[in-house]
């Protein structure tokens, strides 16, 4: 039986929600390391996979990496609404959150991660092409490192506004809002 089948205090589902997306901050093998994230920009949505790189319970934030010449970074620029899914098929768990993004670069929050990051992580910011640039062959994007921060590493931490926990099961469905001009007190809707 799925833990998540006699949940039904709210306070619980929301400890829970914490403990699994600060588990997906260190664990790369959890359903919740990669979520989807939607930009928008002239009315057209954008969605990708992003790697979840921090969460703070207390603060209700999360952060993840792109590059500054994404596409990412110029719609969050026109439009800093957004929108994370976290989906787990073992636990059968669909989390989305809805907030804020807020683009770092450069700043002391960026020099600080980068101290963190493994070379290997780092390489990802030196390449020769800008992100969906056209181009011949892939074998033409390269990186090379230096020993300096790249000047295209970014982390966007996104201030979270809604919480929106969905738990599918076939004995019935359940569903719970967080929002934070309620301080997160969360309450029962219908699936």
């Amino acid at each position: 039986m799925n833990l998540y089948e006699n949940l039904n205090d709210v306070n619980e589902i929301l400890e829970s929600i914490n403990k699994v997306l600060s588990r997906g901050v260190k664990d790369r093998h959890s359903d919740y390391h990669t979520f989807s994230v939607a930009t928008s920009a002239n009315n057209l949505i954008n969605n990708r996979t992003v790697v979840l790189r921090d969460f703070s319970y207390e603060k209700k934030l999360l952060c993840y990496h792109t590059n500054f010449l994404s596409e990412k970074i110029s719609e969050l620029k026109k439009n800093n609404n957004i929108a994370c899914l976290f989906y787990s098929k073992k636990d059968k768990v669909q989390i989305r959150i809805n907030g804020k993004a807020h683009i770092n670069n450069g700043n002391q929050i960026c020099k600080e991660k980068w101290k963190t990051m493994s070379e290997q992580s780092k390489l990802c910011y030196f390449q020769n092409h800008n992100p969906g640039k056209k181009v011949a062959n892939p074998v033409e994007v390269k990186q090379s490192a230096n020993n300096s921060i790249s000047k295209l590493f970014s982390i966007i931490t996104v201030d979270i506004e809604k919480i929106d926990w969905l738990y599918l099961s076939r004995l019935g469905h359940k569903r719970v809002f967080f929002l934070k001009k309620n301080n997160f007190d969360g309450y029962w809707v219908a699936p």
